[in-house]
């Protein structure tokens, strides 16, 4: 009689595990809603929007906050946000596709495919391969060469023959240097493979055939009947920027409904409701480390200890599970995708705002999954951004120290007006305007302009119209002749190499 009632007892408890898991479930996935919500007014975040795969099924998929922080639409699971360098990854599996259908091999050089193709190292030129393109092995650095799209009218061709004039800083492959131009060509070399452009080709191998019916690859013809996210700067809406030449690294516009799908075709490996997109060998090419990073020490239980880059994805361990993921951010916007194959898990967190809370969401979800801490990530980095904000602010009254005052130009103000050149990025012109003169830099003239206030002797502060930019410095250089040969600007930002920039003057 004793052992049938513990059979029973044991029987009973096994029903009941199921129940007691969802529900622990739910408390959780309400606590995480609490979470963001809270994180949302810490950070005075205009929207955000989160949505999670596990076990094969839609857990969790929630909106917080509003489309536009000015009006009261609410963002939601369907609304649409630019996923900016998010985009990588898709380029990454379009290329596994040509791969697969035996147009062209990883190991394949570039130039074999795309002969207009030049860097300015004759050597990578000739050496480089289609894997190169897409790890960030080139020799280039952290974003060399992204003048050449932001906000410009340069087409993708364009940007591709104008990158050989920025000098490769690195050895081929001797280190990390994040690259947006080198996707931009992956997209070209596509095009040149499959006769399709990139945007074609995307559509018709990937998002048709998983019914990504939201996600698109511009912004052009967004109206304000649609579900979409305003970009946000500091908590105020911003004009959209239109990323179309930059399209393979970063022009792609999707919802947390459509990329739960990009999950589970990824977890998948390959594979989405019994249609098979690509390989399992092309996703395990995919998510191989090809170029290495500084995983840290790696002596503790809990800590990283591989870190690096393989094809459109960051790879690292994180409680000893693979995690593999990538950001993405652009002025007003700012994203994760993130997979744990070991707990066949996925996530996407997207907002509409450059902010710490998105890494901060991505570090809560993989806690809670993988280790149970209760760290509040989102104050942590609140903090951080406060100290950096102090930082800035310190920064400038430094410069306002190092200020030199009561100087003049060492010309009349007419003197410095003109046409100006810089090799890689093209024309500047300085004019004078009601007295005072104003700098354009004519590729990417609508956010590139303003007046320039004269800081002391030959140098200048001004603020471009581009919001996501702040003040910044141009210098002028004089001749023998004691006529302006030059100028220089100096912008402090981690995006954008101003400072490698120089006009040289070719017209009065």
């Amino acid at each position: 009689m004793k052992k049938y009632l513990t059979s029973g007892l044991i029987s009973l408890i096994l029903l009941l595990i199921p129940f007691y898991v969802n529900a622990q479930e739910k408390e959780y996935y309400q606590a995480l809603k609490t979470y963001i919500q809270k994180g949302n007014e810490l950070f005075d975040m205009p929207g955000m929007a989160i949505g999670i795969y596990k076990d094969g099924k839609i857990v969790f998929a929630e909106g917080f906050g509003r489309r536009n922080a000015l009006e009261k639409e609410k963002v939601d699971p369907e609304t649409v946000f630019a996923i900016a360098s998010c985009s990588k990854a898709f380029t990454a599996v379009c290329m596994a596709i040509l791969v697969e259908e035996g147009k062209l091999s990883w190991t394949d050089k570039v130039i074999d495919h795309f002969p207009e193709f030049k860097l300015h190292d004759p050597y990578i030129t000739r050496e480089i391969e289609v894997q190169d393109l897409l790890s960030h092995r080139s020799g280039l650095q952290t974003f060399d060469g992204d003048l050449l799209w932001y906000g410009s009218g340069y087409s993708r061709q364009e940007i591709i023959h104008r990158i050989q004039f920025r000098e490769n800083p690195y050895s081929f492959r001797s280190q990390f240097g994040y690259q947006n131009v080198m996707f931009i060509a992956a997209g070209e070399l596509i095009k040149k493979v499959s006769g399709k452009s990139w945007d074609d080709f995307l559509m018709e191998k990937i998002l048709l055939p998983i019914d990504m019916k939201s996600t698109s690859t511009t912004n052009k013809n967004y109206t304000s009947a649609m579900n979409v996210a305003i970009p946000h700067n500091d908590g105020q809406p911003m004009d959209f920027i239109n990323y179309d030449n930059a399209g393979p690294a970063a022009s792609m516009n999707s919802s947390v409904n459509d990329l739960l799908k990009w999950v589970e075709l990824l977890l998948n490996h390959g594979t989405y409701k019994d249609k098979e997109i690509f390989s399992a060998d092309q996703y395990y090419k995919l998510t191989s480390l090809l170029t290495p990073l500084n995983g840290g020490k790696g002596e503790s239980i809990g800590e990283r200890h591989f870190f690096g880059y393989g094809l459109g994805w960051f790879l690292e361990d994180y409680q000893g599970r693979k995690v593999i993921q990538h950001g993405g951010g652009l002025p007003g916007f700012h994203c994760k995708v993130v997979l744990v194959p070991e707990e066949n898990l996925g996530f996407v967190v997207l907002a509409n705002q450059i902010s710490g809370l998105v890494e901060a969401t991505y570090k809560k979800i993989l806690d809670f999954y993988l280790c149970k801490e209760e760290k509040d990530w989102a104050q942590l980095y609140y903090d951080n951004a406060q100290k950096m904000n102090l930082k800035t602010e310190e920064e400038k009254l430094k410069a306002e120290a190092s200020r030199i005052k009561e100087t003049l130009p060492s010309l009349p103000l007419e003197s410095y007006a003109g046409k100006y050149t810089d090799k890689m990025y093209g024309d500047a012109m300085i004019t004078l305007e009601n007295g005072k003169l104003a700098v354009e830099l004519t590729p990417s003239k609508q956010l590139f302009n303003a007046t320039l206030n004269h800081w002391h002797f030959d140098t200048f502060q001004f603020k471009f119209k581009d919001p996501f930019l702040p003040e910044g410095y141009v210098t002028f250089w004089l001749d023998n002749k004691g006529q302006p040969e030059y100028f220089t600007i100096d912008l402090e930002n981690p995006d954008f190499h101003f400072y490698k920039l120089k006009f040289e003057r070719v017209e009065k």
